[in-house]
């Protein structure tokens, strides 16, 4: 009603009034003044729009400059006087005149300023995939305008800064693919417009914060790859417009929310490779948008859901590598749109469900590493698109059925690992697609299906250990794509044949352990791709071919245990990328081939057991990366090569029972490397004193293997040796005191030598000596004590020596001793009653000395005993019961001394053969 008034009285007093000069005037003044006003306006406006384009152009020249702009792929405009919005990568937005950066992949380098943060019109910020390092700037919190922050695929490290919560207008916030640690920090909650969330390939720690909860419109959250730990918050799964959830490959535990009802809309949920334990919830069937479900590769136990069955949208179900048990669900097989199915890895077990017919849709089945069993079901062959079929390591059984030639559309079927019997159905060759087919490991028999030769798109086709015989299938032949074959472990028979060299394509060929005979064709020269050649135990026989030498690709070769004759032909040694060759257990002869220098690839070769002759060419000093050379139980002879010093690369060397002699070269002390010498059975003449400069050998096996020489005192050098054996061989003088170094000792045998003088107390801290044996020399003195220090020690052998006074009471204190040899020396005293404490010993060799005085009744508690000898002594007094109560006794041998025995006692001589008492001399 006011209005109303004032407009009346306004009105009739323009009427009066309109025309009056002075009414004019005051009307023109207010004109002047409403225009001035306009003009300040508009200086304002146009003085903070230049202030705008000034701090706008100096944040972008700061990130020129301190991002390396002059090495940028594209720069187009950048610093000159044209508008920002015409520089490379630089967009205005005209309705509300915010800046939009994007300079994705371009080269970007450096530490990100943090005044591009400070800029109050920047609303979107896309420098992805660039090689920006540093700190993300605590200033992004100034930025309030901006709406999408894109700075994947950097190297960004540290903390995301909590500033990052002030952004109330971000929408999308992607740091993911960069270095990013620490924890997610709370005030991400702040984001309340936040529609993507991406952090994943970073290195963040710490929980998922319950403040995710706030983010009412995010749609997506991706934080994988990270090393999250904790639960996954129940606040994640009120979200409603969740579409897809990734928090694959972090380290969560704990179990799954119980209630997804709320997520109407969620289309992906990937939570692999965790450690998430705990049932799959049953509430998870009512999210019905699912089309992905990935909870592969964590701790998931009890059945899989029936509800699962409600996902009529769902394409991919991973659940592999979990704990799952019982049987599958026949409903899965009945989702429309499911295409991948992956159940592989878990505890499941039953038959396959009747429902598998109605999986048409399916292109991959993955049910290997599991429990199930029973025959295949020919509706299984219903599933007429299927790509993949892996039931590797099931207990199926049974036949295949014929109607798998249905599968027409199967690239790769493994069936590895089952129970699978019977002949291959000839129907198997209507899966022309097949490029992968793995039936190794059952019990299938019979010969090949010719049928098999239709499979011309074949690379792999494995069928070890089966029960397949017959001649060698000629129709792989015609399978020219073939890469890796496999027919170890069969009963295939017969020649190899010469059109094994259509395989031009072949890189592995294994025909292990079968029952081929005859020679290996020429024609395996054409198989120039083949890396790995396994002909071992079978019958084949003949020279190596030389075409062999054709093979410039190959790498291993086994053809152990056949019946190969001849030499080893030159030519072989062209193989120049080989780097493991077995030829033990053949019948080859002749002399190695100069040539084989040329081997300077090769790490391993095996030549033991063999008809070689010769000796070693000096050439094998050329072979610098050769690790183990065994030429084991062969006819060589003469003197090795000083050239074998140059084997820088040399491991293990064994020479053993051949007839190699003459002086084992000094220059065996280049070998740095050798970790195992073994030599046994040969005529060597001495061990020379470079021996001690091959620190890293752990085994020194040289039983029987020298005329003559002396124990080098550098042989203390070997810090790192664990067996020493150098028994029956000729050495003479005395044992060094250096052997007591060697304290990573665990087996030492000097026996049957001619070393005299003493045994060194030293010997006696070697703790780690389990074996310790010495005898059959020329030693003197008296048994060390501190012998009773070696607390590992099973077996000591000091017979058959020249060794006198008593025997220690401090060998009591072996309780680990088995076997204890003293015989045959000119030991004197008492038996030790301390030697109670030997309750594991077996063996009690004594005979030959001048022990006096009575068997310990102590030694009651030695109730493992199978041989007790003592003959040839002068013990005394009466023989204990308890030896003829010991419950393991096999000897029991007392004679020659002057002991008492009972007419209870007397009446078991020659009742058994366990005791050979003999009648006892008088005192």
């Amino acid at each position: 009603m006011k209005r109303i008034v004032s407009f009346i009285l306004l009105f009739i007093f323009s009427m009066c009034y309109g025309n009056d000069p002075l009414v004019a005037q005051v009307r023109k003044e207010r004109q002047k003044g409403k225009e001035k006003k306009i003009v300040r306006e508009q200086a304002v406006d146009l003085l903070l729009k230049e202030q705008q384009v000034a701090a706008e152009r100096a944040a972008l020249k700061e990130l020129y400059w301190v991002l390396g702009g002059e090495d940028w792929r594209v720069k187009e405009n950048w610093l000159s006087d044209r508008p920002v919005e015409e520089w490379y990568g630089v967009k205005r937005n005209y309705d509300n005149g915010k800046l939009s950066i994007y300079l994705g992949e371009n080269g970007l380098e450096g530490v990100l300023p943090g005044a591009i943060f400070r800029l109050k019109t920047l609303e979107v910020l896309n420098l992805c995939n660039n090689e920006i390092t540093g700190n993300i700037p605590t200033d992004i919190g100034e930025c309030t305008a901006l709406r999408q922050l894109s700075l994947n695929g950097n190297r960004l490290t540290g903390k995301i800064p909590v500033g990052i919560g002030k952004l109330e207008n971000l929408e999308t916030l992607d740091l993911s693919r960069n270095q990013l640690s620490g924890e997610i920090p709370a005030e991400i909650g702040g984001l309340k417009q936040l529609k993507f969330l991406r952090m994943g390939g970073n290195r963040l720690t710490g929980s998922i914060p319950a403040a995710i909860g706030s983010l009412l419109r995010l749609e997506c959250v991706d934080i994988s790859s990270n090393l999250l730990t904790g639960e996954i918050p129940d606040e994640l799964v009120l979200l409603e417009n969740l579409e897809e959830v990734n928090l694959y490959d972090n380290r969560l535990r704990g179990v799954l929310p119980a209630d997804w009802s709320r997520l109407k809309t969620l289309k992906r949920l990937s939570l692999g490779q965790n450690r998430i334990d705990g049932e799959i919830p049953a509430s998870l069937g009512s999210v019905k948008t699912l089309r992905i479900v990935g909870l592969e590769n964590n701790l998931l136990r009890g059945t899989i859901p029936v509800t699962l069955g409600q996902l009529k949208e769902l394409r991919t179900l991973g659940l592999s590598n979990n704990r799952l048990t019982g049987a599958i669900p026949g409903v899965l097989f009945t989702l429309p749109n499911l295409y991948h199915l992956g159940l592989s890895d878990n505890g499941l077990s039953g038959s396959l469900p009747v429902e598998i017919k109605e999986a048409v849709a399916f292109s991959s089945l993955d049910l290997s590493n599991n429990r199930l069993s029973g025959v295949l079901p020919p509706e299984l062959c219903e599933l007429v698109q299927l790509n993949y079929l892996n039931l590797r390591n099931n207990r199926f059984s049974g036949s295949l059925p014929v109607e798998i030639g249905k599968m027409t559309e199967l690239s790769s079927l493994d069936l590895t690992s089952n129970k699978f019997s019977g002949p291959l159905p000839k129907e198997i060759g209507q899966l022309t697609r097949l490029t992968s087919l793995l039936l190794s490991e059952n019990e299938f028999s019979g010969e090949l299906p010719e049928t098999l030769g239709n499979l011309v798109n074949l690379r792999n086709f494995y069928v070890k250990t089966n029960r397949l015989s017959g001649p060698f299938p000629v129709v792989l032949t015609k399978l020219v794509k073939l890469e890796y074959l496999n027919l170890s472990f069969n009963n295939f028979s017969g020649m190899i044949p010469a059109e094994i060299g259509n395989w031009e394509e072949l890189k592995h060929l294994y025909l292990w352990k079968n029952q081929f005979s005859g020679s290996i064709p020429p024609s395996i020269g054409e198989l120039r791709n083949l890396t790995e050649l396994s002909l071992g135990e079978n019958r084949l026989s003949g020279e190596l071919p030389k075409e062999l030498g054709q093979l410039e690709n190959l790498v291993r070769v086994y053809l152990n245990n056949n019946m190969f004759s001849g030499r080893l032909p030159a030519e072989i040694t062209r193989m120049r990328s080989l780097n493991f060759l077995n030829l033990q257990n053949n019948c080859l002869a002749g002399n190695l081939p100069d040539e084989i220098g040329d081997w300077e690839s090769l790490v391993e070769l095996y030549l033991a057991n063999n008809e070689i002759t010769g000796t070693l060419p000096a050439s094998i000093g050329k072979m610098k990366r050769l690790k183990i050379l065994d030429v084991f139980g062969n006819r060589m002879s003469g003197v090795l090569p000083p050239e074998l010093g140059d084997m820088e690369g040399l491991e293990r060397l064994f020479l053993t029972n051949n007839h190699f002699n003459g002086a084992l070269p000094p220059e065996i002390g280049n070998l740095r490397r050798l970790r195992i010498l073994a030599m046994p059975n040969n005529e060597f003449s001495s061990l020379p004193e470079e021996i001690g400069n091959i620190e890293s050998l752990e085994e020194l096996n040289a039983s029987n293997a020298f005329t003559g020489g002396a124990l080098p005192a550098s042989i203390g050098n070997l810090r790192n040796l664990r067996l020493l054996l150098l028994g029956n061989n000729k050495l003479s003088g005395e044992i060094p005191a250096e052997i007591g170094e060697l304290t990573l000792l665990e087996r030492m045998d000097l026996s049957m030598n001619k070393l005299s003088g003493e045994i060194p107390a030293g010997i006696g801290y070697l703790d780690k000596l389990t074996v310790l044996a010495l005898l059959g020399n020329k030693l003197t003195g008296t048994i060390p004590v501190e012998i009773g220090n070696m607390r590992s020690l099973n077996i000591l052998h000091l017979g058959r020596n020249l060794l006198e006074g008593e025997l220690p009471a401090e060998l009591g204190w072996l309780s680990e001793l088995e076997v204890l040899d003293v015989g045959g020396n000119k030991l004197t005293g008492k038996l030790p009653a301390e030697w109670e404490e030997l309750k594991k010993l077996k063996r009690l060799i004594l005979f030959g000395n001048k022990f006096s005085g009575r068997i310990p009744d102590e030694w009651e508690g030695m109730e493992r005993l199978e041989d007790f000898l003592v003959q040839g002594n002068e013990l005394t007094g009466k023989v204990p019961d308890f030896l003829f109560h010991l419950p393991t006794l096999k000897r029991l041998w007392l004679g020659n001394n002057f002991l008492e025995l009972t007419e209870e006692q007397k009446e078991l001589t020659g009742k058994d053969r366990q005791y050979l008492l003999l009648p006892q001399g008088k005192k």
